[in-house]
């Protein structure tokens, strides 16, 4: 069904959310969204990634934060009772769409993300504004099954692990697990829903921002290692692609965004080429250093190094799930973008915001 409903949206001034607004717009060739679309900032927003991805698209850099169907609202996302202060008081049959998330997986299994409470919030200002559908960018890191880092495991939909208390665990996981827990709580109340769950996702925008730490860090030449681990990734663009499919469809899912699985010396030597670096990766394989840091298991209750030597980190390293991302692809006209297209694209973008740096 198309929507023609105003559309309130978190995260757009992101690497993901600038590219679904473009979507949104009409910008990547599907059908742009009829109504006004209200974008949640904070103070310390800024629009470099729109400008970006806006001449990413061949576009003009003003294009997305200042079109005329785009309106910024400024709030805390954190307080629901502002929000609904803050958007405009015109009788809207409202939609909503959560790409906002703090990305913090380096953290490991200690500390606090507050996607939980974001989601939270979010969903009870869409619950005031009684919006026709609510659209949740979860995560890849919600799946998983009981096997060991010793097998090769393939995951599905269906793999979902709504379990926050195991060790195994960093913050960022235990929070986006939680946060789509939310939403099907608030599915089971009468809320229509929209899930999709991206794998790491390739993209550019400024180089000091979060989701470009990777190309950051190649460019500086500060990533020295690479494992023998698997992770699934996809393309901002497909991902951007698929939100908006299910959302103007209200397609309830969960679809899974993954476009390949690379093992991370392919993946990070992709980004290396891309960028047009020559550092050595040197590789840390699953044999022997899987057993080795088992052993110093002990050493995680350090200050500062702990979250080196903990499972979240072994996880993050030797994993060797593979993630089917078929269901994502079924919204994709043209299936998934290639690993080295993206890589080779979205280098080119990140290599010249580095020279221009």
């Amino acid at each position: 069904m198309e929507s023609t409903a105003a559309i309130f949206m978190t995260g757009a001034t992101g690497q993901l959310g600038s590219f679904i607004l473009a979507d949104l717009l009409g910008f990547t060739g599907r059908p742009a969204h009829p109504g006004p679309i209200y974008c949640a900032s904070r103070a310390s927003s800024s629009f470099e990634q729109l400008e970006m991805t806006a001449t990413f698209l061949g576009l003009e850099s003003h294009t997305l934060h200042k079109h005329p169907q785009v309106h910024w609202i400024p709030l805390d996302l954190l307080n629901n009772h502002e929000a609904i202060t803050a958007l405009p008081a015109q009788d809207h049959q409202w939609e909503v769409i959560h790409a906002a998330a703090v990305i913090d997986v380096n953290k490991g299994a200690s500390g606090a993300n507050p996607n939980v409470r974001l989601t939270q919030e979010v969903l009870l200002l869409a619950e005031a504004l009684n919006a026709q559908h609510f659209t949740h960018i979860s995560s890849i890191a919600v799946m998983g099954n009981a096997a060991t880092l010793d097998e090769e495991t393939v995951l599905e939909v269906a793999d979902f692990q709504p379990n926050k208390s195991k060790d195994s665990l960093g913050t960022y996981a235990k929070s986006k697990i939680l946060s789509e827990l939310e939403v099907w709580r608030a599915h089971q109340e009468g809320m229509s829903i929209s899930i999709i769950r991206p794998g790491v996702i390739v993209g550019m925008g400024p180089i000091s921002a979060s989701p470009q730490e990777l190309w950051w860090r190649l460019w500086h030449k500060k990533l020295p290692i690479s494992t023998d681990g698997r992770t699934g990734i996809v393309d901002v663009r497909d991902v951007a692609e698929i939100v908006g499919r299910a959302h103007r469809e209200r397609l309830q899912g969960p679809f899974v965004a993954v476009g390949s699985n690379p093992e991370f010396h392919d993946f990070l030597s992709g980004f290396r080429d891309a960028l047009g670096r020559d550092q050595k990766l040197r590789p840390l394989n699953r044999d022997p250093w899987l057993r080795r840091m088992r052993a110093l298991d002990s050493l995680k209750h350090l200050p500062v190094v702990g979250r080196f030597f903990g499972a979240s980190m072994r996880i993050m390293l030797f994993s060797r799930n593979t993630y089917n991302g078929h269901s994502g692809a079924t919204l994709l006209e043209k299936g998934y973008r290639k690993a080295d297209q993206t890589f080779q694209e979205m280098g080119a973008a990140m290599r010249e915001a580095f020279v221009r740096a």
